[in-house]
């Protein structure tokens, strides 16, 4: 065998296939439809219309009324159909007042499933809103001082669950120049015309009497005593009110954990109290559990997720025993935030998004009344309760209950809030 053919043998030997040509998905399937087309003349296209023309959505109620902030499932609108049901959301938005529509698909399959036509049809439906305002603060009379400038929000506070701006009407006057005693018949509505209303007396004096604290003081052992139960836990919660606290002393008087004011905040800037340090790091050296509360004075989401930012950034990933507390409480004077409970509500749940990804959780402070009157969720919200009473009645869920503001307690001098946890 010569050298040349034995290079030209192994060379052909060697060289390899070329490769087959893949066929994409998107040919395969033109190909069947001419197939499919050819072998049904048309067929197909047919099928695939008359399948699309029939089908169908009735719905429960053609232009169905819904309360504003309610919780309304999409698909419990749907009364029948001839395919497969998509709403375009689980709910309806209820969020704002007014007329609103949502989209629903409707399909079904064809062919195997190798087509599925669909159709588009709307709901048409409308928000609205039949809850009253709500008076938030008011005593059943007021003493204001002679010479004085009369302005009704200053001895009344009130607010509605979807209006901002709710308006006050006052029937009777009231003249700040002669002591006397002057009936008041006050009025609030709201945009949607809800009104809630109640009578007031004014009396106009030389001067204002001092309130007097006549409250009784509780010693903090004698609490925990009265309280005691499987699954409770006792303990304190803290501010720059009680400044210098011997930590040792109050785990010594059988305090179980404390809950330490961090700082308040406004507009977005917290002010950090002033013995939060101390407080934290001698209550954790004494062997205390810990958690943290902002008492806050925010009125808009961007302020309450900076303030919420700073927590974060303070607390540095120090792990804390409870959920951080978010401590709204100015309704006194709530109508002058010009917010709608709706408003104040979407502010906790912020707080507790932003805090969410430092990796903290939130719990809601609240009064009894706030609780049952303003505040949203209340029973999938950790909540801590502050209710000043022997034995509460809120019949909410609550993780811990503030009893008492009036406590006294080794280690502190003068009232401290007293708590019960409940594991």
């Amino acid at each position: 065998m010569s050298e040349g053919k034995h290079d030209v043998k192994t060379h052909l030997k060697a060289e390899e296939p070329k490769p087959k040509k893949k066929r994409s998905p998107l040919k395969i399937l033109l190909v069947l439809m001419i197939v499919l087309a050819a072998a049904t003349g048309g067929g197909t296209a047919y099928m695939y219309k008359t399948t699309k023309d029939s089908l169908d959505l009735k719905f429960t109620e053609e232009t169905p009324s819904v309360e504003f902030g309610g919780d309304y499932s999409s698909g419990d609108y749907v009364r029948e159909s001839t395919g497969d049901v998509a709403p375009a959301a689980a709910s309806l938005d209820t969020d704002s007042l007014g007329e609103k529509t949502l989209s629903y698909t409707v399909s079904r399959p064809i062919l195997g499933g190798l087509f599925t036509p669909s159709k588009e049809f709307a709901l048409s439906y409308t928000v609205i809103d039949t809850v009253d305002p709500i008076s938030l603060w008011y005593w059943d009379g007021a003493i204001l001082e002679r010479g004085t400038k009369f302005d009704i929000q200053e001895i009344i506070a009130y607010g509605d669950n979807a209006d901002p701006e709710p308006q006050v009407k006052v029937d009777g006057t009231v003249n700040m120049d002669e002591n006397g005693e002057y009936p008041l018949h006050v009025t609030v509505t709201d945009a949607s015309g809800n009104s809630t209303e109640w009578d007031m007396t004014v009396e106009v004096a030389d001067t204002v009497p001092e309130y007097e604290d006549d409250t009784p003081r509780t010693k903090f052992e004698d609490f925990a005593k009265e309280y005691k139960g499987d699954g409770r836990s006792f303990g304190i919660d803290v501010s720059a009110w009680q400044d210098g606290v011997d930590y040792e002393a109050v785990k010594k008087a059988g305090c179980e954990f404390v809950i330490i004011r961090i700082g308040w905040s406004d507009e977005g800037k917290v002010t950090l109290d002033n013995w939060f340090d101390n407080n934290f790091k001698k209550a954790k050296a004494a062997g205390l559990k810990v958690g943290v509360y902002l008492y806050s004075y925010d009125d808009s989401e961007e302020n309450v997720r900076a303030s919420a930012a700073w927590i974060a950034d303070k607390l540095g990933g120090e792990k804390l025993d409870f959920p951080v507390a978010f401590d709204w409480e100015d309704f006194g004077k709530f109508q002058t935030y010009k917010m709608s409970f709706a408003d104040l509500n979407k502010l906790y749940d912020v707080f507790a998004d932003e805090l969410s990804k430092s990796g903290y959780d939130c719990m809601l402070y609240g009064s009894k009344l706030r609780l049952e009157k303003v505040w949203d969720d209340t029973d999938t919200r950790p909540v801590w309760l502050a209710h000043y009473t022997d034995k509460t009645d809120y019949e909410g869920p609550y993780m811990m209950w503030q009893a008492s503001s009036t406590g006294n307690i080794d280690g502190i001098s003068g009232d401290v809030d007293m708590d019960i946890l409940y594991h």
